[in-house]
């Protein structure tokens, strides 16, 4: 994970790059050339765990569909929903979930025309939590910022680099590529009240379709 996402930096971010809609046809994109904060998540622990190029597309289909049909609709498009999916597929484990809040009230996720609302009751790691997630983070694990707004539960995600002071690595718009910096500063210079945190784990078998597990 620390090597890979270190060779994607400075790859040029790019806007939607999924693409897609509620009527267009989906396209299972893998593109290393280009990312947003979410595909560069998605593409790094993808290619952490392929056991040979033939499994690319199968990894990241698992990732970011329910229940591995690539579509729209079945896109996980809200960062709560996609780490629970993918907790309970056995591809990541939360962190430090006994610490976890239950904050403000609850949201009505409905940012996204076209696709089904989403009802979620806040509950992240607060940054007052800082020193646990310092003691115990790896170079690797995923974190989502909240968001403010009621309508989103997290505006960005990246993968932390516990290597010196605990860091982030992200496609940031703002910055147009692939950075690293300090986990510290973006907490502060986005005001962001928690994170989501989990960490990938080792890769299950990838059973081939009509074969029995």
């Amino acid at each position: 994970l620390g090597r890979i996402s270190q060779d994607l930096m400075g790859r040029p971010y790019v806007v939607g790059s999924l693409g897609g809609g509620p009527a267009v046809p989906e396209r299972v994109v893998t593109r290393l050339d280009a990312f947003d904060c979410v595909t560069f998540c998605d593409m790094v622990i993808a290619l952490a765990t392929v056991g040979s190029p033939g499994e690319l597309n199968a990894r990241v289909v698992a990732l970011r569909y329910q229940d591995g049909r690539p579509g729209w609709l079945s896109r996980s498009h809200y960062t709560h929903s996609w780490l629970a999916r993918n907790v309970a597929g056995g591809r990541l484990e939360p962190l430090l979930s006994d610490r976890w809040v239950e904050c403000g009230d609850p949201r009505v996720l409905d940012i996204l025309d076209g696709y089904p609302a989403l009802h979620w009751r806040p509950c992240y790691l607060p940054w007052s939590q800082r020193p646990a997630l310092e003691a115990c983070a790896r170079t690797g694990d995923w974190v989502g910022f909240i968001s403010h707004r009621s309508q989103l539960d997290t505006f960005h995600v990246g993968l932390l680099v516990a290597e010196g002071e605990l860091s982030v690595r992200h496609a940031s718009r703002s910055r147009g590529q692939v950075i690293q910096e300090p986990l510290a500063t973006c907490m502060h210079d986005w005001d962001v009240p928690g994170l989501l945190v989990a960490r990938p784990l080792p890769p299950s078998p990838i059973v081939p379709s009509g074969a029995r597990p």
